[in-house]
């Protein structure tokens, strides 16, 4: 049989071409290195190297036990790790709840961050309407949310937040809308076009978002904006809708009442159990780090 060390011990000289390379690389003795994959030799009567000179070459039959004896030491890396971090800390997986306006780039940009300083904690991203994201970031430690803030943001029960930033939204609508022929856009001429509306936007600042009567609610961001290019106009952040607008699928309508492009605030939202974890300071860290760049 072959543990842990002698799968180590040979990967490493495979990788290093030695034997001392090899024992330099683990910290371990030149001997111990050649004993462990003597070891193996022996046990299954197969010669996994040939000695050229200082250099130890990897046989035609070395090379493929390489291949999968790599595997097996990289996933058993990955558990110690895991396992070892399961015993310093509790949390094992967080679920980041986001509505609409929560930039793919700032998902992409946390996502990575995660998964590179804290490997063995699973992530989900979950879209749920604001009531049950609050309600899920008091009842449970591993709930964290990234959405949009109301005009007054104090809460009232268990998790704190912090304000990160303020995304552009704008009118959009299919470049060939009745709406693109006028001379001047009103807010008078929305309210009697089909408004498609994000649920999220509507359930947080329905007086911000709420235009026109003849209005469609909307959960999941593809399907409104698969909607929106064949009909209707909607409120949308600018970048969640730029690749929809340079493809030539949608265009911005300036709107007469609106000066500038329409400012919503994004916040970050978690239990106040996560209060002073490593987690939480470095997932904080990140999130400000991205809205001092991308957010105003």
């Amino acid at each position: 049989m072959f543990s842990y060390e002698h799968l180590a011990s040979f990967c490493a000289t495979v990788e290093e071409g030695s034997y001392s390379q090899a024992a330099k690389k683990l910290n371990k003795d030149r001997t111990t290195i050649r004993e462990q994959i003597k070891a193996l030799e022996d046990s299954y009567a197969v010669d996994l190297f040939e000695i050229q000179g200082k250099k130890a070459v990897a046989t035609e039959e070395g090379e493929a036990v390489y291949r999968q004896a790599k595997l097996l030491v990289r996933n058993s890396e990955q558990l110690h790790t895991r396992m070892m971090d399961s015993y310093k800390t509790e949390h094992t997986h967080f679920d980041i709840y986001h509505d609409i306006l929560v930039p793919n780039q700032l998902i992409l940009h946390l996502e990575q961050y995660i998964s590179q300083a804290f490997p063995h904690i699973q992530v989900n991203w979950l879209h749920r309407n604001r009531d049950e994201i609050i309600e899920r970031i008091c009842t449970e430690k591993s709930a964290l949310a990234i959405m949009q803030n109301r005009l007054v943001n104090s809460p009232e029960k268990a998790y704190d937040y912090i304000n990160l930033g303020t995304d552009e939204l704008s009118v959009y609508c299919r470049p060939t809308h009745p709406l693109t022929e006028l001379t001047q856009v009103t807010i008078g001429d929305l309210e009697l076009a089909k408004q498609y509306i994000s649920e999220n936007h509507y359930y947080t600042m329905p007086e911000v978002f709420h235009v026109s009567a003849n209005r469609r609610l909307i959960s999941n961001n593809d399907v409104l904006i698969k909607l929106l290019q064949h009909d209707g106009w909607a409120i949308l952040s600018n970048s969640l809708v730029e690749p929809f607008v340079q493809a030539g699928k949608l265009t911005a309508l300036p709107i007469k009442e609106m000066t500038n492009t329409l400012k919503i605030g994004l916040s970050f939202y978690y239990p106040l159990t996560l209060k002073n974890s490593k987690e939480l300071d470095g997932i904080v860290k990140t999130l400000k780090s991205y809205a001092r760049e991308n957010l105003t």
